[in-house]
């Protein structure tokens, strides 16, 4: 089990950071931050791309009413705390994208833990849904891999709703 997680790696194109999927399964069940309140763990094996902006690139981005929603997600890559990075989180038919102040960094054996404190308020909604479509997607791979390839997306995705959506954090 710790070979599956030391697999874990960053890889970089163009300015963005990847972060790739261990093969580790996670929990669906797993999605405050134990460290902080108020933030939303991204899962592992959910593809996650994040960028820090440049200076000149900060003054050019419009940072509103600060959201009460952060993100955790982790990476090789250490991130200094004040950094203002740009995060992308592809989904089935788009691609996400969010602005956030590291606030949080958290080394451990297989990289760090980021902390990212939204810059937007309206951004904690829409990364609330986001991040709940990709415990559902994990939770759907997971689901056809055990029990086979033919089982409904709706139905499984009631599934889900029902088991663990009143227990994802709301803010």
């Amino acid at each position: 089990m710790s070979a599956a997680v030391s697999q874990h790696q960053s890889t970089k194109r163009s300015g963005f950071t990847a972060v790739s999927i261990p093969n580790k399964p996670d929990n669906p069940a797993s999605f405050d931050n134990d460290t902080i309140q108020g933030f939303i763990k991204h899962p592992e094996r959910f593809p996650l791309n994040f960028r820090r902006l440049r200076f000149w690139e900060r003054s050019k981005a419009k940072f509103e009413q600060i959201s009460n929603v952060g993100l955790t997600f982790f990476t090789q890559e250490y991130q200094k705390p004040g950094n203002i990075l740009e995060i992308t989180i592809p989904t089935r038919k788009e691609t996400h994208q969010f602005l956030g102040k590291v606030v949080m960094v958290k080394e451990s054996e297989n990289g760090y833990e980021i902390g990212v404190w939204l810059l937007n308020v309206e951004d904690g909604p829409k990364l609330r849904i986001i991040e709940q479509i990709c415990h559902i997607e994990l939770y759907l791979n997971d689901k056809r891999y055990a029990d086979g390839p033919f089982l409904s997306k709706e139905r499984l995705t009631e599934e889900w709703v029902t088991r663990f959506a009143s227990r994802f954090p709301v803010s």
